[in-house]
């Protein structure tokens, strides 16, 4: 048999050609275990020390960027396992749903991991230039305001894209691809939207702008605006994936989509759903906490941890209320993980174990009920939900936040938990209002630049190709299928549109 040309298999490998070329002479390896210089006696004395030290299996777990390894595993599980084993619900669409997941995981993660650090290297370099006249003495200057001491402090220990002795300027680190994760993961909830609706080559390109326009969220949320979002990326993750898959659906979405009978889930198909689900739940905590302070991530993993338990709870109780003729398990395993998107407020680092259990609650209450009166609505919209999963939940975190601002960091109205370690948490802390208010913006600047991104990356999409009424949500039209396999519809359903 000869070789078929495939437009979609020639476009990955010009992309994945140029991702490889791109690393090649931008990153080089940091030199884990020789990061630290410290003085030639204390040197000696650790060489010595060494010497005589027996053998070990491995080695201490503060060298060679060893406390990275094990939310590196926890983090791959969250999003390649879990996240990419919840798109299989739908009957007919395994195939497709849980390779293309794992495909654009892949591309996301090599893509997002470079980008970021590009753009944090270039920030980097306009910082050392903003206060090169300020210098780098670490105390605070008060001629400044705290944000931008802040970034002073920033310009004074960050790396630029200088090179280093001929090497290229871009240090790879373990945290480089877990940071670039959590850009996987707006993806993967962008991707949730839609299921069905778009074949291998629309999707690629998606990922692509998705990535792009994570990025830039983040950099302009975040780092310009000074923004907090280390616990879980609540604004620029879930909110702003949400954000961007609705808004591309919303182009790319034809009519009557929810009334296609392949538009839903089987009992095989739930089972492995749910099975995601599991690894997310026992994930969430790692996922929540990586970003955080290394001072407050048990701190934030026992928040999130007691907020999942509680929404667990809580929502059983919330479905059966709502549902009283009995609510379906993926209702009940979704409105479980809308407790740990809820729990991604930064407010995580601030207020109590109890007061988050309250948070998972109402982040599963809010997502049943949106489940059961705004899902209908927007099904032709919304394949998986994620507005009810991520968006709505989002947005209660996310108020749950802008309250613990007003009360506890911008007024002492209340007392905060590690209230001692506000000001290195944030930026604006101390100009009254300050934090309010940019939490606020950073909120709905992840909508309007999810929405709008979102929409316009499906006006290109769609130009590109379609996929029929007939073929949505069915694995017959991009793989080769079993002989038991059936699909309904129309004349052109089996078209191969690859």
């Amino acid at each position: 048999m000869g070789l078929r040309f495939n437009f979609f298999a020639c476009n990955l490998l010009i992309i994945q050609t140029l991702i490889i070329i791109a690393y090649g002479i931008m990153t080089r390896h940091d030199g884990y275990g020789t990061q630290q210089k410290i003085d030639p006696a204390r040197q000696a004395q650790l060489d010595q020390a060494q010497a005589l030290r027996p053998p070990t299996p491995a080695p201490q777990e503060s060298e060679y960027g060893q406390p990275d390894m094990p939310f590196m595993f926890d983090l791959n599980m969250y999003t390649f396992l879990g996240m990419c084993l919840t798109m299989t619900f739908l009957r007919k669409y395994a195939y497709t749903s849980l390779t293309m997941s794992f495909l654009m995981s892949c591309l996301a993660q090599e893509w997002c991991s470079l980008l970021l650090q590009w753009i944090d290297a270039s920030y980097c370099e306009s910082l050392k230039t903003k206060f090169a006249l300020v210098g780098c003495p670490y105390s605070k200057n008060p001629s400044l305001t705290q944000f931008e001491n802040y970034q002073r402090t920033r310009a004074c220990t960050c790396s630029g894209l200088s090179s280093i002795n001929g090497l290229p300027p871009l240090a790879l680190q373990i945290s480089d691809f877990l940071k670039g994760q959590y850009g996987v993961v707006a993806v993967l909830v962008s991707y949730g939207a839609l299921l069905g609706k778009v074949n291998p080559q629309q999707m690629m390109l998606i990922v692509v702008i998705n990535v792009g326009a994570y990025c830039g969220n983040k950099f302009l949320s975040v780092d310009y605006r000074g923004g907090v979002d280390n616990t879980g990326s609540l604004y620029t993750t879930h909110i702003f994936g949400a954000a961007y898959g609705i808004g591309c659906a919303i182009v790319v979405s034809g009519k009557g989509l929810s009334k296609n009978p392949d538009n839903s889930s089987r009992y095989q198909s739930n089972n492995y759903a749910i099975l995601g689900s599991l690894f997310m739940f026992v994930t969430f905590p790692s996922f929540n906490s990586y970003w955080a302070p290394a001072s407050l991530r048990v701190f934030v993993a026992t928040n999130t941890f007691a907020a999942m338990m509680a929404g667990g709870m809580f929502n059983f109780i919330w479905a059966n209320l709502v549902y009283p003729e009995g609510p379906t398990v993926m209702h009940l395993q979704d409105g479980v993980l809308a407790a740990g998107v809820a729990a991604s407020t930064p407010a995580c680092m601030f207020i109590d174990p109890v007061f988050m259990m309250l948070v998972g609650a109402g982040g599963t209450l809010l997502a049943t009920l949106s489940f059961h009166y705004l899902q209908p609505i927007i099904a032709d919209q919304d394949t998986q939900g994620i507005a009810s999963l991520h968006l709505i939940p989002g947005l209660w975190g996310a108020t749950v936040m802008i309250f613990v601002c007003i009360f506890g960091i911008d007024n002492n109205t209340v007392t905060l938990r590690n209230a001692d370690l506000i000001d290195t948490i944030m930026p604006h802390y101390g100009d009254k209002w300050a934090s309010t208010e940019t939490q606020t913006i950073i909120v709905a600047f992840s909508i309007f630049v999810g929405g709008l991104s979102g929409a316009a990356t499906g006006v290109v999409a769609k130009l590109t190709s379609k996929i029929s009424i007939g073929g949505s949500y069915s694995d017959h039209v991009f793989w080769i299928v079993p002989d038991d396999f059936t699909h309904i519809g129309e004349d052109d359903a089996g078209e191969k549109v690859l």
